[in-house]
């Protein structure tokens, strides 16, 4: 095994791997790396459908760190396997540094290990002028992956922080559409939920671009609905598609309001549909919308209400809510 140049080259590709997936990852802002977008989703997707038979929240709120530690710890070793590899290529790659014979598979992996991780305990060295390059170089890489991973980690947990932040200030507002509406209402012309937007729409749009450039954020889970942001934001948005479709006594600067919050969140969504989810085929059921009826200023009937909202993002919303673990009915605050 050992001399085979073969094994320079496979080597070589390893690391290479693990440094483009790596680098993809965490500094791209904008998707993952190849390996780690299937690795992640094909978990998450396992744990998914344990969840759905099980109903298991916790599982799913375990999922996000312990994914983002298994994703650098496959960086690492990747890049440990090529290093190991490519030192494996060549008898005079690495000796004993007292007697001077050639290393074997083992002790190869020791060392590039400790060349990987800058330890350098110099107990084996290269054995050739033409391999002393390597050494430094492995090291170099090291060094840049574990600061590249212990800064991605940092980033994650800051946006993390962000996101629940989000979630529990919109579920301030109600527990469902209909609580946001009655707490907003202004007797018809719903001033207090177009104030209420203006500092949630630039924190939205900033999720928006963390999600993309960290799409790990997206298997974060909490296992309670007020702190979950999708959830939320179907929250937000039908409360805000209903406003804008059944009362038209708002007025003109209230009404741009809640157009400008209704984009927002549908821009958010259209980032998640390149990189996250795909629409469920078909619309899900909405329900009955007698109790909105009743609130003041909406004007039209609970079937027009139901048929306008089916038009818009109801298939990526559903999406979005099942994808992280919860029912379409949490949405409304009703029983599954």
């Amino acid at each position: 095994m050992i001399g085979n140049p073969w094994l320079g080259v496979i080597g070589i590709l390893l690391i290479a791997l693990a440094n483009y997936d790596a680098i993809k990852t965490t500094l791209s802002a904008s998707h993952s790396g190849p390996m780690t977008n299937r690795s992640i989703s094909s978990v998450w997707a396992v744990l998914l459908a344990i969840h759905q038979r099980h109903r298991c929240h916790r599982l799913l709120s375990a999922a996000g760190p312990w994914l983002t530690v298994g994703l650098i710890i496959i960086w690492l070793l990747l890049a440990l396997a090529g290093w190991w590899l490519l030192f494996c290529s060549a008898e005079d790659a690495v000796v004993n540094a007292t007697t001077k014979a050639s290393a074997n598979g083992i002790e190869r992996l020791y060392y590039a290990g400790y060349t990987l991780t800058t330890l350098g305990y110099g107990d084996f060295v290269p054995g050739s002028d033409g391999w002393r390059m390597a050494p430094p170089l492995a090291a170099a890489n090291g060094f840049f992956l574990f600061t590249l991973t212990i800064t991605y980690m940092l980033s994650i947990i800051a946006n993390v922080t962000e996101k629940r932040h989000v979630a529990l200030t919109i579920h301030a507002l109600g527990e469902s559409p209909l609580d946001i509406l009655s707490a907003t209402h202004d007797n018809g012309t719903y001033t207090s939920l177009g104030q209420q937007l203006q500092p949630l729409q630039q924190a939205i749009s900033r999720l928006g671009q963390q999600h993309l450039a960290y799409p790990i954020l997206h298997y974060y889970h909490d296992p309670r609905s007020q702190k979950s942001l999708p959830v939320a934001l179907a929250r937000l948005y039908q409360a805000l598609s209903i406003a804008q479709i059944a009362c038209p006594t708002i007025g003109h600067a209230t009404r741009q309001q809640l157009n400008m919050g209704i984009v927002t969140l549908e821009n958010f969504l259209a980032t998640l549909d390149s990189a996250f989810i795909d629409a469920v085929p078909t619309p899900p059921e909405l329900p009955s919308l007698e109790a909105y009826h009743r609130l003041p200023g909406i004007a039209i009937s609970p079937h027009a209400i139901r048929q306008q909202l089916a038009e818009r993002q109801q298939r990526l919303l559903a999406a979005y809510v099942q994808k992280d673990g919860w029912a379409w009915q949490t949405v409304w605050n009703e029983p599954l």
